[in-house]
């Protein structure tokens, strides 16, 4: 019984225990919303200092348990919003409303294998937030970028589907402008890395938006933790990796329409016709009778020509589809995080057999192994095609022959004639070179291709173990990443031949089969075969394959300690990395393949050739970042890094670069803040560093030959023409063993503020570069004669100094439900060139040391017109003239621009003579010395202005660009008498290529016209504007042909409604966000003449750039 007692006994106490215990728990629920009362989903409620925590669920609420009774705060997190302690005390229920904090100033940026906050930042850092580019439609990272982040210039891909584009960090591009060498271009890009591996501009470019975490831009010498080649600026990327949670799927749909911005204006068949008449027959010493009736369109011609408009542009253009699909899955919890993501983009072309189509795909996971040991895998890539039609007729392959000739195709000319396609031949009936023999739709029948497959994968993995829990080690962590990358690509081609037909009698206006009518009427000309001449016209007529294949891989072995000790703050970073990489090319084509080849070497019966490649290189890199900072507003940081390229001869491997930077937030002084209240953030920081390049051809270091059985080897002043049968060559191009990392020295200086409660936001930065031991080669310089037998080595040799400013102004404020933002970026750059291999005389308008790489535009003073034979005679005689653009006096016409006499020839010492001084041996002669500076340079300035408000839901976005001080030339294709493919010159070319509107009626005509029949064809005009077209020398560049090159364009425009959150709470969704986007919408400002084109539509005669017009829709479950 005793034993029984004190076992109850035992149990009472236990209960009571577990009671009381019990009653130490307890249970906390809430609500948090926004600013607009909304839910906020996904919230974090924690218990400070402990891992008990939950998150807000679709409604907003949550309901965190096991809190102990003596917590009296719980702390809400969520990205955007300031966190906030709520007292808890006594409280079952709480209602928590967050306030959206200064992201800027909070975010976490990715500054090389690290990242650091944004108030802590030293050095010139651009960052953009992905959302800012969500919504727009391109095939390209790249063009989503541009005007967005200052310092950074992006060119190209606006137009054809596929077109790439291209960044340049604060005018790098003329570090590169001397060193070409046998083909080879320097790359003035920056580095690309993404999730810490080194990458391509193409894997830059097929980057699907969204999938971005962050992008950070490195412009100064921070940018040396990269080493090789970050001279020119390294674009770093993060991509989105998986969180705690529930998983959450996002879809981001696009579709849209792309379509010409504005067509170029041409002239009609009546006016196109007139002005030949006027062109042909300016000089009328030349006309005879039979000139009358075969070169001239004749009055009844011209009557027909009038109903006439075979615009074959019209007939092929339409707007074209473009889509882009993405689904991002991303979840986990506290172990481990996941993220995968897929997207298709595609974008058809506008005329003929064009379009792009590309996958991307991307999965990544996290995972915690044990307290101490994380690991990573990620495994990314995509997959695209690019077909369109083969041409190779006029040099068309891949350039820009089918959109010219659509566009520049004369009116009068029909492409068929009662079913056959027939040639380009204007008055004359005949060939003047091959351009005139391209056809369109032939080419686009023939299905003759071009078919280009590329695919790239990339595999991500890192290890990273954290020392922390031994007590001196804590803070200490060492990882090991490992990166592999491999790329292919494959490009297929067929071609083969096809015919076209000419006339041997056309039809004239009455529709009477003539040999000289010049016009084609099916129901009138002569079908006959005698009167059909077939032409056969090579488009190739092979089936050949290119491949290209590159793998890569990079292994770093990284280790980071970050700790902080009071108000001190000291991290450091060391990294060694290593790198390989090798490619491989293989060409091979077969001529003469069957009409029904199936592109394969064995369906063709020709001559056969192949070529083949393969490059290897390697690098091995040692970096390293020391950071220290006090109390939050001292900031030092250090970094450097050695890298061994073998580009160079081993002696010169290494190169080492180091940078210092320093940081002074002085609004965290109390002076500061009690003198001037108005700033909630005031930070100076300054740069300054070495970086370095290993720009140049690879292996030029070392000797190589090959075998020439052509030709020997040339001694004395003649070429060897004959064989010399086999024997050695020398190399392309010279070597040079001693050739070593170039240096560019960079200092930047910057302000960062923050005013009237973080309202307005300015950030100013200054740099200046000098760039020394730059590669340049001395090809063509006084020093190297071109009797050397070879082309120039790079050397260190050069000089060159760049410099700017950049600014960016930002407010952001609200009033009542209205949030509204406005930001301006804008900067102002220079160069100065100090060595370079100049030649023993330097032109006037050509580099000259001390001055800019940009020699501005030089051209002719033009101080009119002549404009009758009397005006001629006084120019000669008031200007002491011998000799006028090459010709003498009786050469000259009315008709022809008259430029000024301003210099003489050049002196043996480099200067000139002025004008008619009579000791000049060519007093008196008007050439290219008489051109003066028109335009300083191109547009020095500019600014891109964003503007954005929201209210309740709904969006506004826009971006609008300028910029101005600088002028251009009307294009010279437009001009004169110019085909952008054409290889034959003078006035004929107009038989197969029609001009702008700006010509009709208003072109320079010294006589009347009059056909065969002794009708005015063509009126008088002494007082036109614009001088006639027969004469070349109106064609130069001069004042006349100036227009300003001032740009004021909306970029961009995006309006969206995020439709409520309590509508879509039984459906389990999210959110769901509705987007109509247009990119480059309108131009404000046209300079050109019957505004021919347009400013933003690209350059004339080219395939124009795409205004896109899309509607989207972004969902998250």
């Amino acid at each position: 019984m005793k034993n029984n007692k004190y076992i109850a006994t035992l149990l009472l106490v236990f209960l009571f225990t577990i009671s009381a215990v019990a009653q130490q728990k307890r249970t906390i629920t809430g609500l948090v919303v926004d600013e607009r009362n909304e839910p906020v989903i996904g919230a974090s409620i924690t218990v400070p200092g402990t891992t008990n925590g939950t998150i807000t669920n679709f409604d907003g609420k949550f309901s965190l348990t096991n809190i102990e009774q003596s917590v009296k705060l719980i702390q809400v997190t969520y990205i955007g919003y300031f966190p906030q302690k709520i007292d808890i005390t006594g409280k079952d229920n709480v209602s928590i409303k967050l306030v959206q904090s200064n992201t800027e100033l909070q975010e976490v940026v990715s500054v090389g294998y690290a990242t650091q906050k944004k108030a802590h930042l030293t050095g010139s850092i651009g960052t953009l937030d992905a959302k800012e580019i969500t919504d727009l439609n391109t095939t390209n990272l790249a063009s989503a970028l541009r005007g967005k982040i200052t310092g950074l210039s992006v060119s190209g891909g606006n137009g054809r589907p596929g077109e790439s584009a291209r960044i340049v960090v604060r005018n790098a591009e003329i570090m590169s402008g001397f060193s070409t060498v046998s083909g080879f271009v320097p790359d003035p890009s920056p580095v690309y890395v993404i999730d810490d591996i080194i990458s391509t501009e193409a894997q830059f470019n097929n980057l699907d938006p969204t999938v971005i975490e962050n992008l950070s831009v490195l412009k100064d010498a921070a940018a040396a933790i990269y080493g090789a080649s970050s001279a020119y600026g390294v674009i770093i990327v993060k991509t989105k990796r998986g969180h705690d949670g529930a998983p959450k799927i996002s879809y981001n749909g696009q579709f849209g329409i792309t379509d010409e911005i504005q067509r170029a204006k041409m002239l009609d068949a009546y006016n196109y016709g007139k002005i030949w008449n006027a062109v042909r027959f300016a000089n009328t010493t030349e006309v005879s009778e039979t000139d009358n009736l075969k070169y001239m369109f004749q009055a009844d011609e011209l009557s027909k020509m009038k109903s006439l408009n075979y615009d074959l542009l019209d007939q092929e253009w339409h707007a074209a589809l473009t889509q882009k699909h993405s689904v991002n899955v991303s979840g986990g919890n506290e172990k481990t995080k996941y993220f995968a993501a897929i997207s298709y983009v595609k974008q058809e072309g506008n005329i003929g057999k064009i379009d792009y189509n590309r996958w991307n795909y991307r999965a990544g996971v996290d995972t915690k192994i044990g307290n101490s040991l994380k690991a990573s895998l990620q495994v990314s890539g995509e997959n695209g095609k690019h077909n369109s039609s083969y041409s190779k007729v006029a040099g068309s392959n891949g350039g820009e022959t089918d959109y010219n000739y659509l566009l520049t195709h004369p009116r009068h000319i029909p492409e068929y004639v009662n079913g056959l396609p027939i040639a380009t031949y204007g008055v004359t009936n005949s060939t003047r070179e091959q351009a005139q023999l391209y056809h369109f739709n032939t080419i686009q029948n023939l299905d003759n291709y071009s078919r280009n497959n590329f695919q790239n994968m990339n595999i991500n993995a890192s290890l990273e173990y954290d020392l922390g829990w031994i007590k001196p080690l804590k803070g200490l962590k060492m990882k090991f990443a490992y990166g592999k990358n491999i790329s292919s690509s494959k490009t297929n081609q067929y071609a083969s031949d096809y015919t076209l037909y000419a006339f041997t009698k056309r039809v004239n206006g009455l529709g009477v089969s003539s040999e000289y009518g010049h016009l084609y009427s099916e129901d009138a000309i002569d079908m006959s075969s005698s009167n059909l001449n077939k032409i056969t016209v090579s488009n190739g007529n092979a089936v050949s394959r290119s491949m290209s294949e590159s793998n890569n891989y990079q292994i770093n072995f990284t280790t980071t300690y970050a700790r902080e000790f009071g108000k001190h703050s000291v991290s450091a970073l060391f990294t060694i990395e290593r790198g390989e990489s090798e490619s491989e090319d293989l060409y091979g084509s077969v001529a003469d393949p069957y009409p029904f080849t199936n592109g394969q070497s064995k369906s063709a019966t020709g001559a056969a050739a192949t070529e083949f490649g393969r490059n290897e290189s390697g690098r091995l890199s040692y970096a390293g970042r020391l950071n220290y900072s006090y109390a939050n507003k001292y900031l030092f940081e250090f970094l450097f890094r050695t890298d061994a390229s073998t580009k160079f001869a081993p002696e010169n491997y290494w190169g080492t670069f180091p940078s210092f930077s320093a940081g002074w937030v002085i609004s965290e002084e109390d002076w500061f803040n009690n003198a001037l209240p108005v700033f909630d953030f005031f930070k100076i920081r300054s740069s300054f560093g070495l970086l370095g390049k290993d720009n140049l051809k690879p292996w030029n270091w070392i000797q190589t030959y090959g075998l020439n059985s052509d030709k020997g080897p040339v001694f004395g002043t003649s070429a060897q023409t004959t064989s010399a049968g086999s024997h050695i060559s020398l190399p392309d191009d010279g070597i040079n063993r001693y050739s070593h990392w170039d240096k560019n020295y960079q200092l930047n200086g910057g302000l960062d503020m923050n005013l009237l409660r973080n309202k307005l936001t300015i950030g100013i930065d200054a740099y200046y570069n000098w760039g020394r031991e730059i590669f340049m080669t001395q090809q063509g310089s006084a020093n190297y004669p071109s009797t050397v037998g070879s082309q120039a080595a790079a050397e260190n040799y050069g000089s060159i100094d760049r410099y700017g400013t950049e600014i960016s102004i930002g407010w952001k404020d609200k009033v009542g439900d209205f949030k509204y933002n406005v930001r301006i970026n804008t900067g102002l750059s220079d160069d100065k060139i100090l060595v370079a291999p100049w030649p023993a005389l330097i032109a006037f308008d050509d580099q000259h040391p001390g001055q800019r790489y940009d020699v501005g535009s030089w051209g002719y003073e033009c101080i009119g017109m002549f404009r009758s034979y009397q005006d001629i005679e006084e120019y000669f005689a008031k200007n002491d003239i011998v000799s006028y653009m090459g010709m003498t006096k009786e050469n000259v016409q009315p008709g022809m621009l008259i430029y000024n006499n301003v210099r003489g020839s050049q002196k043996s010492d480099g200067s000139y003579y002025g004008p008619n001084d009579p000791n000049d041996p060519k007093a008196g002669y008007v050439d290219d010395n008489d051109r003066i500076l028109i335009s300083n340079r191109s547009n020095p300035y500019g600014f891109n202005l964003s503007l954005g408000g929201e209210w309740k839901g709904i969006s506004l976005n826009a971006q609008f660009s300028a910029s101005w001080g600088g002028y251009t030339y009307i294009p010279k294709e437009a001009r004169s008498i110019a085909s952008l493919v054409s290889t034959a010159g003078g006035y004929e070319t107009m038989q197969y290529t029609n001009l702008p509107s700006f010509w009709a009626n208003d072109m320079f005509v010294y006589s009347d016209i009059v056909d065969a029949s002794g009708n005015v064809v063509v009126n008088k005009n002494v007082e036109a504007k614009y001088p006639n077209l027969r004469y070349s020398v109106n064609s130069y560049e001069s004042t006349f042909w100036r227009v300003s090159g001032t740009t004021i364009s909306l970029d961009e425009i995006t309006m969206a409604y995020s439709i409520p959150k309590k509508l879509l709470k039984s459906l389990n969704i999210e959110s769901v966000r509705l987007n109509l986007t247009a990119q480059n919408v309108l131009s404000l400002y046209n300079p050109y003449p019957d505004n021919f084109i347009d400013p933003m539509s690209g350059n004339y005669g080219k395939y124009p750039n795409l205004r896109k017009v899309t509607i989207g829709v972004n969902v998250a479950f």
